[in-house]
């Protein structure tokens, strides 16, 4: 008996089954997935935060050494480079706080 389930391959992929996933980001990270929404949104999209990461998964084919890059990377940046928005000349820099739940989009 196999441990998985059956999936029509041609099924759309974000209409498939999903799976609940559970992580916690750093609080800049969750602010650049705001803002990067925002902008998908600025731009005509009607989206969401879960539809944009798994759009971001989706896109990433990275082999085992680029996968190493991105992981030193992410490893070694500044809560600065996470930011969007922020400006060279920060030193301390406010991160927007959400109540538990959906966001509303700020538009």
């Amino acid at each position: 008996m196999s441990d998985g389930h059956a999936v029509d391959a041609r099924e759309l992929l974000r209409r498939s089954s999903d799976r609940q996933v559970s992580f916690r980001l750093p609080s800049a990270l969750d602010q650049r997935l705001d803002d990067l929404l925002e902008r998908a949104i600025s731009a005509g999209e009607n989206s969401s935060r879960r539809e944009l990461v798994a759009a971001i998964l989706l896109s990433t084919e990275a082999d085992g050494e680029e996968l190493t890059r991105i992981l030193r990377h992410y490893r070694t940046a500044t809560v600065k480079e996470a930011l969007l928005d922020s400006v060279d000349s920060e030193n301390v820099i406010q991160i927007r706080r959400h109540k538990p739940g959906p966001r509303v989009s700020r538009r």
